[in-house]
């Protein structure tokens, strides 16, 4: 289902009244929304080889083999997460190709910062964790369309109402929610609202790709460089 309505993205009881808007100039317009998918990337990819709109988004409530960085699986629990894929068509030049993670990267870690003033890090090259425990993830794939143009698929994962309980005993200890770093916040509400974050990531990449585009290769790793995680610390 297509649509340039956010009102679409029905992700849950706990966001039905949200009324934050998509300040973007083009990321988000077209909105492809599933209950199930195998992965948002793989939807995403299709719909870039058959000429989707720069910016065209691909959202799930649930993926049966989502997969993240090496082929490996990404675990979600349906209604629970942002799962997200954004078709982005800036061909990579050659120094480039390393990026696309960057700016998705810096996006989600800029809009958890803004909005819920948590500690938000990167973890290189993909990796978002909040006191050294992963809450996001960010997987791109390159492509080509009907006319050989090459494209991007800029998939991620955010980790939003996973209670720890809903997390299996062997990742309990290095993956954790923004509704888990939260609670251990003060005002902070432990029910996090899945679309208004989405919206601030959107309107933090839409920032990071245009950046991308304009070659501004400095500008990406001068911010990637302030958010990245002190490695000497693990």
């Amino acid at each position: 289902m297509l649509s340039n309505q956010f009102s679409y993205f029905a992700l849950g009881k706990s966001i039905e009244n949200a009324s934050t808007t998509l300040q973007t100039a083009f990321i988000g317009h077209q909105i492809e929304h599933h209950t199930q998918v195998t992965s948002t990337n793989d939807i995403a990819i299709a719909r870039g080889k058959a000429g989707a709109a720069d910016g065209t988004v691909v959202i799930a409530e649930h993926q049966t083999a989502g997969r993240g960085r090496y082929g490996r699986r990404w675990e979600a629990p349906p209604g629970k997460c942002i799962l997200a894929s954004v078709v982005l068509r800036h061909r990579l030049l050659q120094d480039q190709v390393p990026l696309p993670n960057l700016i998705g990267a810096i996006a989600i870690t800029r809009a958890i910062r803004t909005k819920y003033e948590l500690d938000a890090q990167i973890k290189p090259p993909n990796d978002v964790r909040i006191r050294k425990k992963k809450v996001a993830g960010v997987l791109t794939e390159l492509a080509y369309d009907a006319q050989q143009q090459a494209f991007f698929v800029l998939g991620f994962g955010v980790n939003v109402n996973i209670a720890l309980a809903d997390f299996p005993p062997e990742l309990r200890e290095t993956a954790t929610s923004l509704r888990i770093a939260s609670a251990h916040s003060e005002n902070q509400d432990t029910q996090i609202c899945r679309t208004s974050l989405l919206h601030a990531i959107l309107a933090e990449l839409e920032d990071t790709y245009l950046q991308l585009k304009a070659g501004e290769t400095d500008l990406i790793m001068k911010q990637f460089e302030e958010l990245r995680e002190n490695e000497s610390s693990d």
